[in-house]
């Protein structure tokens, strides 16, 4: 119906990266650009692949708000977090998604069950 210029899907609420990319061919296809709503770099890999994607969003994730934080920290190790407005292409080129689980933390349940 040409009533957006932009959607920001969630890669982790729309099925995946699969679906993701699905979502941005058809609005490719439409015109349509595609930002992915935050997701760290689980939407930055699919950014730097995309022509309709010009940018992605980053969350700002520190308590007090004066610096830069990874949005998953500390449970990943090895997010990469944008300087001067830019993440290089080559803080993504490990496996998968460049990450890992930080398996120092301790494994405990926040809520009783």
């Amino acid at each position: 119906m040409g009533c957006c210029d932009v959607i920001q899907p969630d890669v982790g609420w729309c099925g995946g990266l699969t679906e993701l990319l699905k979502i941005a061919d058809y609005a490719a296809a439409h015109g349509v650009l595609v930002v992915p709503h935050g997701s760290s770099v689980y939407s930055y890999h699919f950014v730097c692949t995309r022509v309709e994607s010009p940018f992605a969003e980053f969350l700002m994730m520190a308590p007090d708000a004066a610096s830069v934080v990874p949005m998953f920290a500390p449970l990943l190790q090895g997010e990469p977090v944008p300087d001067r407005g830019r993440i290089p292409v080559s803080a993504l080129d490990r496996p998968g998604f460049g990450v890992e689980l930080d398996r120092s933390l301790p494994l405990a349940r926040p809520f009783a069950r």
